[in-house]
């Protein structure tokens, strides 16, 4: 399995462009999900109840249903609280909602308990767009989703050269 992680992980990387929805488990053992649009946006696999909440609240929001997408991360925050896939979309969500600085509010909270890197590219910008009024809510999405998949992509190569000692 660790030898054809690294094929699967690029195979994968190279079919989220033309997946509208999927799901990939990652390692029989890790305990590790990753579900991607096609935008970019992805969901850790977590508890059940919660993961499933987060995924209607993603297709709801990929689907510009904001108010529904609402319900469903709240729902999984008043289980979960502080779910980073709930924190994440909420924030993004409020944007679409015209709640610019609730949004913003709920994003500073973001925390990631398995990813430093993904925490720390989340907060620095949001405080950045947070500073950009000019911002439409697509712009701060776009913005923070490729922040959000850099930083986890960072975090996993800098986990494989720990591993791997490079």
């Amino acid at each position: 399995m660790k030898q054809t992680l690294p094929f699967l992980l690029a195979a994968l990387a190279l079919l989220t462009g033309c997946l509208s929805y999927g799901s990939v488990g990652v390692g029989s053992t890790s305990g590790v999900g990753v579900a991607f649009s096609s935008h970019g946006d992805f969901l850790y696999s977590g508890p059940d109840a919660a993961y499933r909440s987060n995924r209607e609240g993603l297709r709801a929001f990929l689907d510009q249903d904001y108010a529904t997408a609402r319900t469903h991360f709240d729902a999984t925050l008043d289980a979960y609280p502080g779910n980073p896939d709930a924190v994440f979309y909420l924030g993004l969500t409020l944007q679409f909602l015209d709640e610019r600085e609730q949004g913003f509010a709920v994003l500073a909270t973001f925390r990631d308990p398995l990813n430093t890197r993904v925490t720390q590219e989340v907060q620095w910008w949001t405080t950045y767009c947070r500073k950009k009024p000019e911002m439409t809510p697509d712009d701060i999405r776009r913005t923070l989703v490729n922040a959000r998949g850099e930083g986890f992509q960072r975090e996993r190569e800098e986990r494989w050269e720990d591993r791997w000692g490079i």
